[in-house]
């Protein structure tokens, strides 16, 4: 009898570090859009598989102030009801050049027309942008607001049913940026498959807050996954 599937929905948060340009074409005139056209920094073959013109893969609608996100989140369920793609949203900021910006990170487009539709969605459902700065093109910190659809194989191991290749898995507590940076470089020094990328999160969970970090590799399995888990808890003091 095969063992049934453990299934959690979780709301949490995640921060990862982008390389970010402005788009220039393909958007509502005289609105702030940044793509990230290399999303998975830390993985040095994301296009083997993926022509990098074919379709918008991480796009960032930036805001002309903090929405809350009840207001993100009843425009996106709203809006999911007539737009032609089911596309995947979730608020969040964006911290490039010691400036804040308030985004919402769209995935699953079908291709780079639709941004202009969308945008004019969430225009109409009150959500405003902000006016194009000059060019901005730079390494960003990024911290979403996320809902998580996981599939946990042992405590605190999870897989991504929304997001393909995502892995997850709990740590005994909170860790700086840079900190896991030091981390992150010294796992990929000392470990034969160091092809990957992370970041790092937390879940809600049982009233409190388990944190995580995220794996992204397009060979995951259960073995991988446990095995980098083994090789970060080693080093996280």
């Amino acid at each position: 009898m095969s063992q049934k599937k453990l299934i959690l929905e979780r709301y949490g948060n995640l921060l990862k570090q982008e390389s970010l340009v402005t788009m220039e074409d393909k958007i509502l005139p005289n609105t702030f859009v940044l793509e990230a056209p290399e999303p998975f920094p830390g993985y040095f073959g994301y296009y083997s598989d993926i022509p990098a013109d074919t379709k918008p893969l991480y796009i960032y609608l930036v805001l002309d102030k903090l929405y809350t996100l009840e207001e993100i989140t009843r425009a996106t369920e709203n809006i999911k009801k007539y737009f032609n793609a089911n596309y995947s949203a979730a608020a969040g900021t964006i911290n490039i050049y010691n400036k804040l910006h308030h985004v919402i990170r769209v995935r699953h487009l079908d291709h780079f027309d639709q941004i202009q539709d969308l945008q004019a969605c969430y225009l109409d459902e009150g959500i405003a942008f902000k006016k194009k700065p000059k060019k901005v093109e730079g390494q960003g910190i990024i911290r979403l607001k996320k809902f998580f659809m996981l599939e946990e194989i042992e405590d605190g191991v999870y897989f991504d049913l929304d997001e393909k290749d995502h892995g997850y898995f709990t740590i005994p507590h909170k860790l700086t940026w840079k900190y896991f940076e030091d981390i992150t470089q010294k796992v990929r020094h000392n470990w034969d498959y160091s092809n990957f990328d992370a970041a790092i999160g937390h879940i809600h969970q049982n009233f409190g807050i388990r944190d995580m970090i995220r794996v992204y590799n397009p060979s995951i399995d259960r073995n991988y996954l446990l095995d980098i888990r083994k090789v970060y808890l080693d080093r996280i003091k």
